[in-house]
């Protein structure tokens, strides 16, 4: 019974405690001037981020263009001069991964 007694008034002395508090008061123009601040800071974000992600993709582009080019001009001409070789490989490869024979079906053409 004496922890019920003491719960009720220790409820009580809480109660009486909250009711003592003054609410926070503030200026009449506060909440439109920090509405104002917050939208402002928002806006300055999406400009920021907007100019930074433009740059930084036309940047990778002119780095992927340029990397393109410079392969296409100095491993270009490496592959014209082996042109015939590299047919008798690719034939060969070809034969030689060959899973089934080809001329099965030419004999049935053929009647």
């Amino acid at each position: 019974m004496k922890s019920q007694k003491n719960i009720d008034r220790e409820v009580n002395k809480t109660l009486n405690a909250l009711e003592g508090l003054v609410p926070a008061t503030t200026d009449p123009f506060f909440y439109s001037r920090l509405s104002a601040k917050l939208e402002n800071r928002d806006q300055a974000e999406n400009e920021e981020s907007f100019s930074f992600g433009f740059a930084f993709s036309m940047a990778a582009v002119v780095i992927f263009l340029t990397l393109n080019i410079a392969s296409i001009t100095l491993y270009g001409n490496q592959f014209v001069d082996n042109e015939p070789i590299q047919q008798e490989f690719i034939d060969e490869i070809a034969y030689e991964y060959q899973v089934f024979d080809l001329s099965y079906y030419e004999s049935f053409e053929e009647e």
